[in-house]
């Protein structure tokens, strides 16, 4: 069985932008990893049926590409919508239905909202930029102002997401062809610094990771509110050196959540009880090379898959014991040099 499956990165230094690649499930290796598509800046990307979003940048505006999805996973430029003059995003959702994209972006605290023409493949126009302008957490250095990291739909797709790292924050926006509308705030702890959410399948729970304290927060979520049941580290309590998390995503039938840590070099693995409500730490496991940014788990859950955007920038693979949920590192032959996300072929 072969997995298809791309990865964004930098293009920084050797970054190609968008990377393909095939897994082949039966041996548990990437058959080969070539330049799928070579996009500036392309960090985040996000499928919705034969369509590809990513997110980019010129010299003076920033925005995002499209592209279409052919059978065999090659891609097809459809075209740009590069309509602010502000930074390019750090992430980037479609909306269920097909009809929304919405972008976060980092540096300069933005939450963008876009009309997507699907059929045609191509993003039609800007529809609002919200810019974050709230009180900055006390990390001096991270949380000099407003940072959104992440900006997506909630269980019941009533409302979007921001997660402001900078000031320990989630807002919670009605979204529509007017734009965003704040519906909740939610603080989280000060020098947090979140970064993404999950939610389990119930809907009732969504997992807050936080870049800065380097803890996944367990969260009630009701109708556009959340509330903190529990936290854990996701590094070893002795661990004093540089680190920051960065990664979450739940095994497919929601028994395990795994985190990545980036200077630990690691994946958290927790094990998921009470129907979503409360962790448990089962192991920390070093992720096969430096700075693991994203990794994402194969629709089979046989597999999860690491780009790591330092080091030797390995794209490593473990085989998932389904089970116990720990992870068993099986190919670390190739590269995609400054990969950050991972991204399979639905």
């Amino acid at each position: 069985m072969l997995t298809k499956g791309y990865i964004g990165s930098y293009t920084k230094k050797d970054g190609k932008g968008i990377y393909r690649f095939e897994l082949d499930e039966q041996v548990g290796r990437i058959e080969a990893i070539e330049t799928g598509y070579e996009v500036n800046a392309s960090t985040y990307l996000s499928q919705f049926q034969d369509t590809l979003v990513a997110v980019t940048k010129n010299s003076e505006r920033a925005g995002l590409a499209t592209f279409k999805i052919h059978e065999d996973g090659s891609l097809t430029s459809t075209g740009e919508c590069l309509e602010s003059i502000k930074g390019s995003g750090c992430y980037v959702a479609v909306s269920p239905d097909g009809a929304y994209v919405f972008e976060a972006v980092y540096g300069d605290g933005v939450a963008r909202i876009y009309q997507l023409d699907h059929e045609n493949h191509q993003v039609s126009r800007l529809i609002e930029e919200v810019y974050h302008e709230y009180t900055p957490g006390p990390n001096v250095a991270r949380q000099e102002s407003s940072h959104v990291h992440y900006l997506d739909v909630t269980p019941e797709q009533k409302y979007v997401v921001a997660v402001d790292l900078g000031a320990d924050l989630l807002v919670t926006y009605h979204y529509g062809n007017k734009g965003l509308d704040v519906a909740h705030r939610t603080q989280l702890q000060p020098g947090d610094g979140p970064r993404h959410i999950t939610y389990h399948k119930t809907g009732h729970y969504a997992y807050v990771v936080n870049e800065l304290s380097n803890t996944v927060v367990v969260m009630r979520y009701e109708d556009g509110r959340f509330t903190e049941l529990e936290r854990h580290l996701t590094i070893p309590e002795d661990f004093l050196q540089p680190t920051k998390l960065a990664a979450v995503h739940l095994s497919h039938d929601q028994r395990y959540l795994y985190i990545s840590n980036r200077g630990h070099d690691s994946i958290a693995i927790f094990k998921v009880l009470d129907d979503g409500a409360r962790l448990e730490q089962v192991d920390i496991v070093s992720s096969g090379d430096a700075f693991p940014r994203d990794f994402n788990i194969t629709s089979s859950d046989d597999y999860l898959v690491v780009a790591h955007e330092q080091g030797d920038s390995k794209v490593t693979v473990f085989k998932r014991d389904k089970e116990n949920g720990t992870l068993h590192l099986v190919d670390e032959t190739h590269q995609a040099a400054e990969g950050v996300c991972v991204k399979f072929l639905a």
